[in-house]
Formats: structure tokens, C-alpha cells, sequence
């Protein structure tokens, strides 16, 4: 059976292909019994109006592109799109999604620049920007929204959290309970150099423990899907001269498994050493994790919000706007040892 156009919508109707238009895109000066009339033989048609012919009609995609260099399957990006959905759906947008999970993926992009003419705003999270990306994306003459970047020079609105200051937060609340003893475990990158950024939580760490002249056992990095590796890392840890009583670990998901390894060793959680993640995802809270989370999905639906009100011409009331953590305790952290 043939697709139903908005010609045939018309005829049922008894109306111009124009008052079909306007009626289903709910514009002005259209008759209340006309429009009525006009959704009526669309519903019995089937007929869904087509975007392409709406986007032609009205300068606009009706869609908001999302180019991130995180596994689309992360806590964080899943968060971030859910964040983004809420606002944008109601307002009749499309969500995009560009990944760059590799130099191949990233150079294509601001080669070809997909999002260019296929979306009327672009948020952007995960990497740092280099010039000659900055010059790219001003050429698209869209707005930009960045999530959690450093730079801010090439958006007109920004969301971010203080990662820095959130995990000095963790070490400071562990010093707190007695701790003196540290290690960070991170995620190796497998994205390395300068112009995918830096850890800065790892620099909060570090920062922290000196400041608070407290002893740094090491930073260790591992693959958080290679549990071998993990396994080796944390024995390499216990077996230390001087063994940290504090574990700052990259993240929820990185911290529940190094959960299920220490305990497979023996080891107390938190009565041998304290173990404290960053996120507050569902893992965390499945495993009692004591952690510093972040409101991703929040986060999400800020950036929709920036970016449609940069789509409508106006300007936010709040262009660069950090959005606060919160240290959230869990079964996993307690008072420094004291039989050491």
C-alpha cells in the first residue's frame, strides 16, 4: 500500500497542501474546526508529516547533534543522551550522535563535518578541541554547547563540573577518618596526547595529598575490562612496603570490580583499606559504594536547554555554568586502621 502524501491530506480534508502544513505544524491563523478536519484525515491516512519538508519550510533540522569521545555505552554518555532526550523531545528535536573514539573517527569528523547543515545546534564532551577544530566548528555557524572542557573559547555556553575540586574533596574527607596512606587507581586511555586533554581528577589527587602532606603510595592505571590486569595491579599494591589505607579510584564501575577482586584476596573493605569512586552511577549504589557523584542526566538537560535557547537567537542567563557534586558515603570507607 502506497505511503499517504500530504496531497492526499489535502483532498480529504478539503483544504490546500499550505493550511495541511500549517495545521500539523500547529501554526497560527488556522481555523480551530479546520485543523480539527486536517488532523482528523491525517489520523485516518496514517500520514506523518516529513521532517525534510518541515526542516525546508522552516530553516531548521529540528535536530541537536552530540559529538563525544566516550563509549556510547559509558554510565556517563548513556546519562548525558538521557539528560538531552528530556528536553529535546518535548520540543520536537532529534538527538544525533557523533562518536570519536579514535584519531580516525575524530579526523573524520572535522573533515567532513557530518553535523554541518544536519543538525541546528552541536554539543560537545569527553576531549580538548585544537585550533585547527576550533576554526572548523566555527565555520559550521551553529551553536555550540560544551560539557566538561577546559576550553571554552569556541562555544557559546558551557556545562561543567569541578572534577579537580571533587576528588581533593574525597582525599580531604579520607584524611578526615584518620587516613594517611593514599593510591589512585585510573583507567588506562587508550586515547593519549594532549589533544584528547588530561585526568584532571588525577591532578586533584595528587594536589591533595601534597598539600595535606600525606603519603602518596603510587597511581596505578589499568584496563577496567581486563580483570587480569586488575588482579596483578592490586596484588602489586598489597604487596608495598608502606600499604595505603585509602583506594581513589577512577570511577564506580573501575571501583566495583577492584571491590570484587580485593575481597576474592582477602582483603576487609573498609577495615584492611578504604575503597571511594566517582559518579554515583547505578553501580554505585548497588555495591554500597562510597563515592563522589556527579549528576550527568542533569548535566544532559542543561545542554539541551543552552542549546535551544542559542537555536531561538537568544542568549542563556547563564552561559558557563558549573554544576556542583556531591561526596556521597558508603559502606566501602571508614576510619584508617589502626592495628598498622
Amino acid at each position: 500500500m502506497a505511503r499517504a502524501t500530504i496531497d492526499d491530506v489535502a483532498r480529504a480534508a478539503g483544504v490546500s497542501t499550505f493550511t495541511v502544513s500549517r495545521a500539523l505544524r500547529g501554526k497560527e491563523h488556522v481555523a480551530a474546526a479546520t485543523r480539527a478536519k486536517v488532523l482528523k484525515a491525517a489520523q485516518e491516512l496514517n500520514y506523518t508529516a516529513s521532517r525534510s519538508a518541515a526542516s525546508l519550510a522552516s530553516g531548521r533540522t529540528n535536530r541537536v547533534a552530540l559529538l563525544s569521545r566516550e563509549r556510547i555505552s559509558g554510565w556517563f554518555i548513556g546519562e548525558l543522551m538521557e539528560g538531552l532526550v528530556d528536553v529535546l523531545a518535548p520540543a520536537g528535536y532529534d538527538l544525533t550522535i557523533y562518536r570519536i573514539g579514535s584519531a580516525e573517527e575524530r579526523s573524520g569528523f572535522f573533515t567532513n563535518l557530518p553535523a554541518n547543515r544536519n543538525a541546528d545546534a552541536l554539543v560537545v564532551t569527553g576531549f580538548a578541541v585544537n585550533d585547527d577544530e576550533k576554526r572548523a566548528l566555527t565555520r559550521m555557524n551553529m551553536p555550540i554547547v560544551s560539557v566538561n572542557a577546559s576550553d571554552l573559547t569556541y562555544c557559546q555556553a558551557s556545562i561543567v563540573i569541578d572534577d579537580e575540586g571533587s576528588e581533593a574533596s574525597v582525599v580531604r574527607y579520607l584524611a578526615a577518618l584518620g587516613h594517611r596512606r593514599f593510591c589512585y587507581v585510573g583507567r588506562l586511555d587508550p586515547l593519549t596526547g594532549d589533544d584528547w586533554g588530561f585526568d584532571a581528577r588525577t591532578r586533584g589527587y595528587q594536589d591533595e595529598v601534597t598539600e595535606l602532606g600525606l603519603h602518596d603510595c603510587g597511581m596505578f592505571f589499568v584496563d577496567a575490562t581486563d580483570r587480569a590486569s586488575i588482579r596483578q595491579t592490586l596484588a602489586s599494591i598489597l604487596a608495598l612496603p608502606e600499604r595505603p589505607t585509602a583506594m581513589c579510584v577512577w570511577s564506580d564501575q573501575l571501583a566495583a570490580v577492584i571491590l570484587n577482586v580485593l575481597r576474592a584476596m582477602g582483603v576487609r573493605v573498609p577495615q584492611d583499606i578504604s575503597v571511594f569512586g566517582f559518579d554515583g552511577s547505578d553501580a554505585a549504589a548497588t555495591v554500597g559504594l562510597s563515592t563522589m557523584t556527579q549528576p550527568a542526566r542533569r548535566i544532559g538537560r542543561l545542554a539541551a536547554q543552552r542549546a535551544l535557547t542559542l537555536i531561538d537567537g537568544k542568549t542563556p542567563e547563564e552561559t558557563h555554568t558549573v554544576v556542583p557534586t556531591a561526596l556521597e558515603p558508603g559502606s566501602t570507607a571508614g576510619p584508617a586502621p589502626t592495628d598498622r
